[in-house]
Parts: structure tokens; C-alpha cells; sequence
């Protein structure tokens, strides 16, 4: 175990952490004491009081953090679907590639098109997937 000093409000606290743990904990300590340091003039006199506003404020931010995740996800399941049946829809055109007369399909560039849409969608997909993994 090792032992790391943590500067909170202007006192200094003693914490054991795990040996290779010091940078985090120190890391960590210093975002609570910016938290602590936003409270400004509303600092009680009451030691714990104070620590529970930081520690509701870092809270608040987690789970503002934890909202946008959901949110991520949600779009992206959006997406994956979207991008689900464009692929099946590419598929039932390269299937079926004459398509009937007059229709929207006559344009030779339209197929192409899609297929660079599809893969466009996809590739959007996979970045907000890898950011909803990052958060």
C-alpha cells in the first residue's frame, strides 16, 4: 500500500491507495478540490458538509456524463437500424438489378449512390459507437 497526500479546501489529507494507484488518487484530489473551490463563499464552516457539496457536484457531473452515454447509444442503435435496411435494401437491388420501368431505379447513378450513402451511414455508426465507448 502506498500513501498519497491529498490538498482538499486548504487542508491536507492523508490517503492509502493501492501501490501504482498514487498518480490517480492525486488526480482525482485535485478534481475534488476544484469542486470544492467552486463552491466559493458557500463554504460552510462544517468540514463534511463541504466535502458532500464537492462530492454532489462531481455527482451530478457523472451522471450528466452517464445521460449522454445512454443518449449516444440510443442514436446509435438508431443508426444501426437505419443502416440495416439500406443495407437490405442494396442487397434486394443488387439481387434484382432490372428494375421495372420507369421507376426511380432507371438512373444508373442511383445504385452506386446508395451503396456510397450505406457505407457513409455505417461509417457514422462506428464513430458514435467508439465515442459511446469512450464515455
Amino acid at each position: 500500500m502506498s500513501e498519497v497526500t491529498l490538498s482538499v479546501g486548504g487542508r491536507d489529507y492523508a490517503i492509502a491507495c493501492a501501490d501504482g494507484e498514487e498518480a490517480r488518487v492525486m488526480e482525482l484530489g485535485l478534481e475534488i478540490d476544484r469542486k470544492f473551490q467552486q463552491l466559493g463563499n458557500n463554504i460552510s464552516t462544517r468540514e463534511a458538509q463541504n466535502m458532500l457539496f464537492a462530492a454532489l457536484l462531481l455527482a451530478d457531473e457523472a451522471r450528466e456524463q452517464r445521460d449522454t452515454a445512454e443518449s449516444l447509444r440510443a442514436r446509435l442503435a438508431t443508426l444501426e437500424a437505419e443502416r440495416e435496411t439500406l443495407a437490405n435494401e442494396v442487397a434486394r437491388i443488387r439481387a434484382d438489378p432490372q428494375p421495372p420501368p420507369g421507376s426511380l431505379f432507371d438512373d444508373p447513378d442511383l445504385a452506386p449512390a446508395l451503396e456510397r450513402f450505406a457505407d457513409l451511414l455505417e461509417t457514422c455508426a462506428d464513430k458514435l459507437e467508439g465515442q459511446a465507448a469512450n464515455t
